[in-house]
């Protein structure tokens, strides 16, 4: 039945992928982004910090050039949380099948650790992912402030429904703002409970921005509560969706 609804899914998302926040038309191969979440000890923590920088990105860049991955991005947190990671990479194929040559690289460099990473951190877990839905721009910079939420749903095809009738609308206000630059949200592919069904991660504009993130809600808010559908979606959005702990991150390489 969860496969129907995917594929359901998928058709209705085809159709209505006319605006700038699709990324992909999904289902139709297998899905194109892995999101691989490492913790490191305390002792560890910075250490790894300043490997995944220094070491994987490189490797990663050098995959891009050679054509392997379409593009990655590698997150740090801010902090250090009990249920949230401490790096996180995302990494884009061209197709499904280019996930084979990382599948054998998995063999030997877990999560793409090689010995010196493996002796820093570990690589807890990987998800195949879909980029359903972006709007980012293309001028990407090192250090900037993410804030990353993940979400278990009830219902896929309901859960999509309410990404585009409650989610984007705000989104979209948040960026008309100037507050967000951009956003990503991921659909696990196999998800089927927690930790996670999808993966939001919003893209602000600095830390005044981030820092305002309550108060530019709070408005977005007010100016969409005139739209009926949105009142819809928002008076019920507390049975589609459960949220899980918030991480804030920078973006360490790309």
């Amino acid at each position: 039945m969860r496969l129907i609804l995917r594929m359901l899914a998928a058709f209705a998302l085809v159709i209505g992928a006319a605006g700038p926040a699709f990324a992909q038309e999904e289902l139709q191969d297998g899905p194109k982004s892995l999101v691989i979440s490492y913790r490191a000890s305390l002792t560890h923590r910075a250490a790894f910090r300043r490997y995944l920088a220094d070491n994987l990105a490189p490797r990663l860049r050098a995959m891009r050039a050679r054509h392997e991955i379409v593009d990655f991005r590698i997150f740090y947190s801010w902090y250090r949380q009990p249920q949230v990671w401490d790096g996180l990479v995302i990494l884009r194929f061209p197709t499904f099948g280019a996930v084979t040559r990382w599948n054998t690289l998995e063999r030997t460099t877990p999560g793409g650790l090689d010995a010196a990473g493996q002796a820093l951190a570990d690589p807890v877990a990987t998800y195949s992912t879909d980029l359903a839905w972006s709007r980012n721009p293309d001028d990407l910079r090192d250090g900037e402030v993410f804030y990353v939420i993940p979400y278990e749903y009830r219902n896929e095809a309901e859960y999509r429904d309410y990404v585009k009738g409650y989610v984007q609308p705000q989104f979209d206000g948040w960026i008309k703002t100037g507050a967000l630059d951009g956003y990503e949200i991921y659909m696990n592919r196999y998800g089927t409970g927690a930790p996670w069904d999808s993966l939001f991660i919003q893209h602000y504009h600095d830390m005044t921005a981030f820092g305002r993130r309550q108060q530019i809600t709070a408005s977005v808010r007010t100016t969409l509560r005139g739209n009926a559908e949105w009142m819809a979606w928002s008076e019920k959005k507390a049975g589609i969706r459960t949220e899980a702990e918030n991480s804030i991150a920078e973006l360490i390489a790309h």
